[in-house]
């Protein structure tokens, strides 16, 4: 089975590295503790029993599946995942701050009761391969964290073989001995190549050394031609992400005002037509689970008014700016980054962008860039929050704080049903009232694959766990 991504991982270590294709892989070497559908919901994987106690969304009870072990033959049990899901929020990776544990109980061997510092209505979406939180791994390298960077020690059907891997080009996936359902295992060997040239990814199909890619807009077309089957479905959104709105580096995103220049500034339609064609559209604001379709249009196309709202600000003659983009591997990073700094400077606005290659979450965090863009999933509305906008969120360096949006999430995640939606749906307005983005475009997910892979079924950011088969 060989496999090739347009992204490799950071690390190995689940708990530092960011989502989005490196999953594919780890899908295939960390199994989750439950296994998130396309529908967003989320089902138990390595759980056999699972919900929360009382009223409040505090206190959580998962109980394990029997006779489970990890890839060094450590067996999966109560105090294992007590361990991992220690280590997971200390870690300080991009996605530490989803769940807030005030402490962990564990009866017996197979069963734990997550006491939460604060209530979360979405623990199992949180333990999922989403944000990588379920992808638990071995307490013994959990203890040496240097080993878990290098190698794989989760509950998966493959674990990497490290005398055939090169960081950062190739992985080599063999067969755990270990895992506990052994019809699942239909490959002596799976290698995953990071192919960051999009031209190099259609050769590689074209030339029948892919079973199973990502594929760039740019060149779906042509695979398609060539004879390779494309899939693909509505993912994320393109955004550029201010950081930086209390203006501790660009003094001119503290005004709202700017903020919602940006966003007039920017011709989403052909930015969209250009970059993704077919695979996406404009919009203006960020897809999550609770976002108001009438707002998809709330700021059209309007350099003039960009401008006036830049002078009304006191900016009337612009200002600078730092982002960092996810970088060349796809359309959807440094040429969309260009094409939105190249219409903010038509209103007065230069922007210094800076291209990622593998530091994109370091640069992210670093308090050197006023914003960063990228395709963050159609995340729940919570997620969303905990990621960006509350004060201890993931991607929020600065540490700004939202008075408005921390009422709101207060209040939504002690809710339930279809009066946590109507809170959740005000907090997303609310972010694309206040400009805390500019999102650009939706943009679908696109695989390539041989005709006779089977298994791969509509996911959200990406298969999630495909069940990678093959007819003859």
């Amino acid at each position: 089975m060989r496999i090739g991504l347009g992204v490799g991982p950071v690390t190995l270590d689940p708990a530092k590295d960011a989502a989005g294709l490196p999953n594919v892989m780890r899908s295939l070497t960390n199994e989750a503790l439950f296994h998130l559908n396309a529908d967003k919901s989320a089902s138990p994987a390595l759980v056999s029993d699972s919900g929360y106690v009382g009223k409040g969304n505090t206190t959580f009870e998962l109980t394990l599946k029997k006779g489970i072990r990890f890839t060094d033959g450590e067996p999966l049990n109560a105090a294992a995942v007590k361990t991992w899901l220690l280590y997971f929020a200390k870690a300080g990776g991009p996605f530490a701050s989803n769940l807030s544990i005030k402490s962990i109980e564990t009866q017996g061997d197979y069963k734990l009761t997550l006491h939460l510092a604060s209530p979360n209505p979405i623990v199992p979406v949180i333990l999922s391969q989403y944000g990588n939180g379920g992808a638990v791994s071995s307490p013994k390298a959990v203890a040496h964290p240097a080993d878990l960077a290098k190698t794989t020690y989760g509950v998966g059907p493959y674990v990497i073989d490290s005398s055939q891997t090169v960081a950062g080009d190739h992985y080599t996936l063999v067969p755990s001995k270990y895992y506990y359902d052994k019809s699942a295992i239909r490959f002596k060997k799976v290698t995953v190549k990071v192919i960051s040239d999009k031209s190099a990814m259609l050769r590689a199909f074209q030339a029948g050394q892919l079973d199973f890619g990502s594929l760039d807009p740019t060149v779906a077309a042509a695979a398609a031609k060539s004879g390779v089957k494309v899939m693909h479905w509505a993912s994320g959104t393109v955004i550029v992400s201010l950081l930086d709105s209390k203006g501790s580096l660009a003094p001119a995103l503290g005004d709202v005002r700017v903020r919602q220049a940006l966003n007039y500034a920017v011709n989403r339609k052909a930015i969209a037509k250009a970059m993704v064609g077919e695979f996406g559209a404009p919009t203006s604001q960020l897809q999550m689970s609770d976002t108001d379709p009438a707002l998809n249009d709330r700021y059209p196309y309007d350099p003039q008014k960009a401008k006036t709202l830049l002078a009304e600000a006191g900016y009337k003659d612009g200002f600078s700016m730092k982002v960092v983009d996810g970088g060349t591997a796809s359309v959807i990073g440094d040429a969309t980054m260009q094409a939105v700094a190249k219409d903010w400077e038509a209103i007065g606005v230069k922007v210094q962008v800076k291209a990622a290659t593998t530091d994109f979450v370091a640069l992210a965090l670093s308090k050197k860039f006023s914003g960063i863009e990228w395709p963050p999933d159609a995340v729940p509305t919570w997620m969303g929050y905990s990621l960006f906008w509350g004060p201890k969120a993931s991607l929020n360096p600065f540490g700004v704080v939202n008075p408005e949006l921390d009422r709101l999430f207060e209040l939504g995640r002690s809710q339930s049903g279809d009066e946590a939606a109507e809170t959740f749906a005000k907090l997303s307005s609310t972010v694309t009232e206040q400009a805390l983005n500019v999102p650009i475009y939706t943009a679908d997910t696109i695989w390539g694959m041989n005709k006779h892979l089977t298994g791969i079924d509509k996911g959200t950011w990406m298969p999630f766990a495909a069940d990678f088969g093959w007819k003859s």
